[in-house]
C-alpha cells in the first residue's frame, strides 16, 4: 500500500471513529433524558391518565409505579406491638391454617383487609413464630399508619383491591367500626355522611403481585367486607398459584352454597368453617391437587 493509500485509509478511519462516537454519544443523551424524565415525573400525576385508561393489570407503567411508590418494604426495626403477649390474635383462621400446613416455615401470605396489623389479624402468628412474610393491604390511610408503626416483616400497601383487571380512584367508606371499612357505589354515597367517605386508589391483585415479584401464594386472607367475589374475579387463575383462601363469606351475594360453587369452578375444596366469631366468618379453601 503507497503512503497516500495509506493516509486516504487512516482519514476514513478517523472519519468512521468520529461517525461512531457520535451516535453513541447521542444515543447516551437521549437516554439520560428519558431516564431524566421518568425520574422526575410525579407518580401522583400519572395515575390519574392509568386510571381513565383503564390500562391493563400487567402494564408496565403501571407495575412500575406500584413497585416503587406503594409498595411498602417489609420492616427491619423490632416489632412495635400492643399487646406482643397475645401470640395469635386471628380468631381462628391462622390456627387452622398452622395445622392444617404442619407448622409450614418461611410460607408467604397475602393479607388483605389487614387493618392495623395486629387486630384480629390472620397472618402476625405466621410471621412471628413460622418466619412468613408476604404483603399487607390496607385502604384506610389513618388505619394504615398504625399497621406502619407495628414493624411488620412483609410488604405493605395503602390501597384497595380493584373488582376490576384494571387501577380505580374508589370511594372508601370509613364507618363507625374502622375494621368494617369498604369500598361503596354512589347509592351508598348518597345515603351517608360525606365526613366518612374518602377516596381510595385501588390497584388489581396480579398487578400487586408482579410488582413485588411474587405469584407463588401459601395462603390469601380475603376479607373486604362484600368485595370478594369482584376481587377473586381480577384473578389470572393460571399465573397465580395461591394454596389455601379464607374468605369472609357473610356479605357473599348467593350465601354459602354459592361461594362454594364458585370456588370449585377455580379449582379448590371447601375444608373448613370458621364458626362463632361475628366478625370474621370465613369458609377455608384448599387448591384441589392434580
Amino acid at each position: 500500500m503507497s503512503v497516500k493509500e495509506t493516509r486516504l485509509f487512516c482519514f476514513k478511519l478517523v472519519i468512521l471513529v468520529m461517525a461512531v462516537l457520535a451516535i453513541m454519544r447521542s444515543g447516551r443523551i437521549n437516554l439520560l433524558k428519558e431516564t431524566s424524565h421518568w425520574e422526575n415525573i410525579n407518580y401522583i400525576d400519572i395515575m390519574p391518565k392509568l386510571n381513565r385508561d383503564k390500562v391493563d393489570f400487567n402494564d408496565r407503567t403501571l407495575v412500575s409505579i406500584v413497585q416503587k411508590y406503594y409498595a411498602q418494604p417489609p420492616s427491619v426495626l423490632p416489632y412495635n406491638l400492643s399487646n406482643p403477649e397475645i401470640r395469635n390474635p386471628s380468631p381462628g383462621q391462622t390456627k387452622f391454617i398452622d395445622e392444617y400446613l404442619n407448622q409450614k416455615r418461611n410460607g408467604f401470605y397475602i393479607d388483605c383487609g389487614a387493618f392495623d396489623g395486629e387486630h384480629l389479624s390472620n397472618s402476625l402468628f405466621l410471621e412471628r413464630y413460622r418466619n412468613w412474610t408476604g404483603i399487607l393491604i390496607e385502604p384506610n390511610p389513618t388505619i394504615y399508619r398504625l399497621l406502619r408503626q407495628k414493624h411488620r416483616k412483609a410488604y405493605s400497601l395503602n390501597a384497595c383491591l380493584s373488582t376490576k383487571q384494571y387501577p380505580s380512584l374508589e370511594t372508601f367508606y370509613t364507618g363507625r367500626v374502622p375494621v368494617l371499612g369498604k369500598v361503596v357505589d354512589d347509592r351508598y354515597k348518597k345515603k351517608n355522611s360525606a365526613e366518612k367517605l374518602i377516596e381510595v386508589q385501588c390497584f388489581p391483585l396480579y398487578t400487586i403481585l408482579l410488582a413485588i415479584g411474587q405469584t407463588d401464594i401459601d395462603y390469601f386472607s380475603l376479607d373486604v367486607e362484600g368485595a370478594e367475589r369482584g376481587v377473586l374475579d381480577t384473578i389470572p387463575w393460571d399465573k397465580l398459584n395461591i394454596k389455601m383462601f379464607s374468605i369472609e363469606y357473610n356479605k357473599w351475594d348467593g350465601g354459602k352454597p354459592d361461594l362454594k360453587r364458585y370456588m370449585e369452578t377455580k379449582g379448590y375444596d371447601f375444608v373448613k368453617e370458621i364458626v362463632g366469631v361475628s366478625t370474621a366468618p370465613d369458609f377455608i379453601f384448599e387448591k384441589r391437587k392434580l
